[in-house]
């Protein structure tokens, strides 16, 4: 008889465990494929710095213009710019595939030498960084 009772038990935890086991994994499969779907609109992103230039308003180095192209299969729109790890908010109309667009930049609070190097980070909405070093 013990058993038998023994039996029972283990049957009917194990169906508890099915049924709360698929109903769990059914829940965090939604969130999943969600995720999984923006990533892939955010990896046919291609950002490329193409080219920077270094100027000056007045009589300070202050001025940095940068050429960023398209080179994904989606348009993107740049949100913000990092110059030597200070934010710069960036609103811009989005970037054709294979277009290239200008963004200029008036450096607050710092200004660039001949010679120094200044690292550039480009962040688009969707989360997607290139990283660039240039010689001013």
């Amino acid at each position: 008889m013990a058993n038998l009772t023994m039996l029972i038990i283990v049957v009917s935890l194990s169906g508890m465990l099915f049924v709360w086991a698929t109903s769990s994994f059914g829940a965090y499969t939604g969130g999943a494929g969600y995720w999984f779907t923006s990533r892939s609109i955010a990896n046919q992103e291609r950002v490329s710095l193409e080219a920077v230039y270094f100027g000056s308003t007045g009589p300070s180095n202050n001025l940095v213009t940068l050429y960023v192209r398209n080179v994904g299969t989606t348009p993107f729109t740049v949100a913000s710019v990092y110059e030597n790890s200070t934010l710069y908010q960036i609103s811009q109309s989005p970037i054709p595939v294979n277009q290239v667009q200008s963004i200029q930049i008036f450096l607050s609070g710092q200004t660039w030498a001949h010679g120094d190097l200044q690292s550039i980070r480009i962040a688009t909405i969707r989360g997607t960084t290139v990283t660039a070093t240039w010689v001013s």
